[in-house]
């Protein structure tokens, strides 16, 4: 039997579920399979519901078969008892949102194996966000247009995208209001042979780093060879870092300094922070929070900060929604934006964890040409951590975890 495989690409309003509500109450003929039917979601949503139940109420369903919880799991590992629990269940079909996120390149080969085995058995409704992530039984796109079903082959819908520009950043990077005084070192974060363990297990061995003033770093490896604890440590959020030969910003962890001297010198973005922007704040009043590291503006700004901020909206774009709600702003823009945030006091190092996690291509496009921007045009040492490799990203740099019996060791690659 012949399967109807659908792509549908992810946005927030209308949500899977709500697509999936007129999608099964569809009279179209391509529709009609999947009519009355009860499918599953393979989601973070999901996930995420999963690991609440064992936090909360030690409901330990997908790790019932091994004694380790939920959140001391890859991303990879995590996925994979999720899938094997969904399929227990004999779903009738499966919805996939964004399944790649996350995941290294073994994991996603093994994931998308699994995928074109089982749908030869059931029909795959497949949300994504980028293009290259398109499974390829997938054989039609559908939209939704007055909550009626538009359905389109996925060869044209790839043509209309390979034919839409990308957003250049022509004006200058903005300077900030007032250049650091203070003497800091070249070298801004120095880990010397430091090693890191949990409950006997190794996760990094006899790392050696340093991340010099300017420089452009991408931190790679797979699940679970220990990215996080790397990025923890570095920001100061990791005890396992005192004791040992961890120098962030010139001083010793554990000399001291407080995680507020450290974070201060540190802009720091990841898609998880997305969910503390929530309140009443316009976009232009966000960028200027970075001035003050709060979570939206709260005080009076100058006049002087406000013409800092709106500079950093016109070299995005976005000049002219200056006073739009940032809440209601599409995925892309809020994330610009947030890097704008970052940006705005040209901190001595800039962090980008997993960053482009969810854009669609033109939206990663712009937000790697910004981070390139950067790069060339500041002091700011950037840190980017993720699995997915993006064409348009050329770091100077790559510190490449790899697995080992003993734990993690780092490998320095200069890219050609």
């Amino acid at each position: 039997m012949t399967h109807t495989h659908i792509a549908i690409r992810y946005t927030r309003t209308p949500t899977p579920e709500e697509h999936l509500q007129i999608i099964t109450t569809s009279e179209h003929p391509l529709l009609t399979n999947l009519k009355g039917k009860q499918g599953t979601f393979l989601s973070n949503t999901t996930l995420d519901e999963y690991v609440k139940a064992e936090l909360l109420h030690d409901d330990f369903t997908l790790t019932q078969d091994s004694k380790r919880q939920l959140l001391t799991l890859s991303s990879g590992e995590r996925r994979k008892l999720l899938f094997d629990h969904l399929l227990k269940g004999n779903p009738q079909f499966l919805v996939i949102v964004n399944p790649f996120d996350s995941l290294d390149v073994k994991n996603v080969a093994e994931l998308k194996a699994r995928l074109t085995t089982l749908s030869k058995d059931i029909p795959i409704i497949q949300f994504f966000s980028r293009t290259d992530e398109i499974m390829p039984y997938a054989q039609y796109l559908l939209k939704l247009e007055d909550n009626t079903c538009v359905i389109q082959p996925i060869s044209e819908f790839l043509l209309e995208v390979q034919n839409k520009p990308t957003l250049n950043f022509n004006n200058p990077l903005p300077k900030p209001i007032s250049e650091s005084k203070n003497t800091l070192p070249i070298e801004l974060i120095d880990l010397k042979k430091v090693n890191v363990s949990y409950n006997d297990k190794s996760i990094l061995n006899n790392i050696t780093w340093c991340i010099k003033q300017g420089e452009f770093w991408e931190l790679k490896g797979e699940n679970g060879t220990g990215k996080s604890t790397l990025v923890t440590m570095i920001i100061g959020d990791n005890p396992k870092a005192y004791g040992q030969n961890v120098f962030l910003f010139g001083k010793k962890r554990g000399s001291g300094e407080t995680v507020w001297d450290i974070k201060q010198n540190i802009g720091y973005f990841t898609p998880s922070m997305m969910h503390l922007f929530k309140g009443q704040h316009s976009a232009l009043n966000m960028v200027i929070s970075g001035l003050k590291d709060s979570i939206g503006l709260y005080t009076k700004p100058t006049d002087l900060e406000v013409n800092l901020a709106k500079q950093w909206l016109q070299l995005i774009g976005l000049d002219t929604i200056k006073n739009t709600n940032y809440y209601y702003l599409s995925e892309t823009n809020k994330r610009l934006i947030l890097i704008c945030r970052a940006m705005i006091k040209h901190p001595l190092l800039l962090i980008l964890d997993e960053p482009t996690v969810g854009l669609d291509d033109q939206g990663a496009s712009m937000f790697i040409n910004l981070v390139q921007k950067i790069s060339k045009e500041s002091n700011t040492a950037i840190l980017y951590v993720s699995h997915k490799t993006e064409p348009e990203l050329k770091p100077s740099f790559i510190f490449q975890l790899e697995r080992t019996e003993k734990g993690s060791i780092g490998n320095i690659i200069i890219p050609k």
